[in-house]
Formats: structure tokens, C-alpha cells, sequence
């Protein structure tokens, strides 16, 4: 499983007129409430964010006035068009692989995002940002990660009708993952009630990195 099988995915979604929630998969899924309040335990009215893979903005629209600036990378603009149009928000609109800025961050966050890399790729993402944070700042990934091993999803979803390709790391793989870089007070946080977990195998975690 490689990124390009997933942006594909996304490429074929933004074709075909998706509305805000589309970027959730299954409208189910979408707990973007509970990602919003969790990313203000780590923010305010001084903080300047990253946010990295934004899709329709479901979180951001919901933090941007309680925050000093977003930067929300988003590759589709089909997707970033429901991103509410502020002073706040800057949209850029390139692939998170390949965007370059020299400007730091107290924050960066990445959610639902990181399972549609695999592990050489998403080690190359985290080296590629963390010059982008501030001394201290701090990086979050929320997403699906395996909770004995990893699980690899790749080929056609009978659920979606289409094929689809997602990677969860162990859990301890992706924290260890981050060490190798250079991050440093590492900590894993369970921010979901149980029944939003549909699978045994995966679980939803946040993780939180601190710059050195």
C-alpha cells in the first residue's frame, strides 16, 4: 500500500460533487465535535496551527475563532471550498507530501490522516514537519491504529464499493515511529467513548509529541 492508491480514492471523491462530510467515509465516523474540543485542551487564543490534510474544514470551522491562525493544507480544493472563509484560515491547497513552508508552529495537527501513508512514507512526514514547529510545540495525530498488530486494508470495501487502501500501525509502532524522529514526551490518549470503535482489531488514539 503506497500514499498515491489513497489519494486516488480522494481524487475520484472530489470528482464527483462531495458535500462536507463526504471526506469522513461513512458518515458515521464523523466525531469531528469531540476531535475540536480535545485539539483546545492544546490551544488558544496565541496559538498558530498547522493542520495538515484538512478536507472540508469539519474540524476547523469549529476552533477557528478560538485560535490566533490556521494554516489547513488541503489538497483538493473540492474539499477546502467548505472551509469557512476567514483571516484567520490561510488555504493552501497542495499535497502535504510535497508542501514546503519556512513558517513555524505552535501547533501542528494531523487527524485522520496518517493511515493513508505507510511506514516509510509517514516517517518522511514527520521529518518533513518537525522543523515547523516551535521549541516545545507540540504535534497531534489522531486516527485508527492496530491494537495488536498492524492492519493493512488494500483492495476493493464491499461497504464503500470501491477500492480502498489504509495502513493502522501498532499503536507502540507509530509512538516509536515518532521517537525516531526526534519527538520527545510522547503520549497516547484513548478521546473516544468505546462504541465509537467498530472493529476489534483497530482503535481510535490520539498521540501527542512534543518538539525537543
Amino acid at each position: 500500500m503506497k500514499n498515491k492508491n489513497s489519494l486516488e480514492f480522494f481524487a475520484n471523491m472530489a470528482k464527483n460533487n462531495p458535500d462536507k462530510k463526504s471526506v469522513k467515509i461513512t458518515k458515521i465516523s464523523d466525531f469531528t465535535e469531540m476531535d475540536a474540543k480535545f485539539i483546545l485542551r492544546y490551544a488558544g487564543r496565541e496559538t498558530e496551527i498547522l493542520d495538515l490534510a484538512s478536507g472540508s474544514g469539519l474540524i476547523l470551522n469549529k476552533i477557528y475563532d478560538k485560535v490566533k491562525h490556521i494554516t489547513a493544507v488541503e489538497a483538493f480544493e473540492q474539499f477546502s471550498k467548505f472551509i469557512v472563509k476567514t483571516e484567520q484560515i490561510t488555504i493552501v491547497n497542495q499535497d502535504i507530501s510535497s508542501f514546503e513552508t519556512k513558517d513555524i508552529f505552535d501547533l501542528i495537527t494531523m487527524f485522520g490522516i496518517v493511515q493513508y501513508f505507510n511506514e516509510d512514507e509517514i516517517l518522511r512526514i514527520y521529518a518533513r514537519y518537525l522543523n515547523n514547529l516551535k521549541n516545545g510545540g507540540k504535534l497531534i495525530t489522531k486516527g485508527q491504529f492496530g491494537v495488536n498488530d498492524d492492519v493493512e486494508v488494500s483492495g476493493y470495501s464491499e461497504e464503500l464499493k470501491t477500492n480502498y487502501y489504509s495502513q493502522y500501525r501498532h499503536i507502540y509502532k507509530e509512538v516509536n515511529n515518532l521517537k525516531k524522529i526526534g519527538f520527545v514526551n510522547i503520549e497516547t490518549m484513548d478521546i473516544y467513548p468505546p462504541e465509537c470503535n467498530r472493529w476489534k482489531n483497530t482503535h481510535f488514539y490520539a498521540i501527542i509529541a512534543r518538539h525537543p
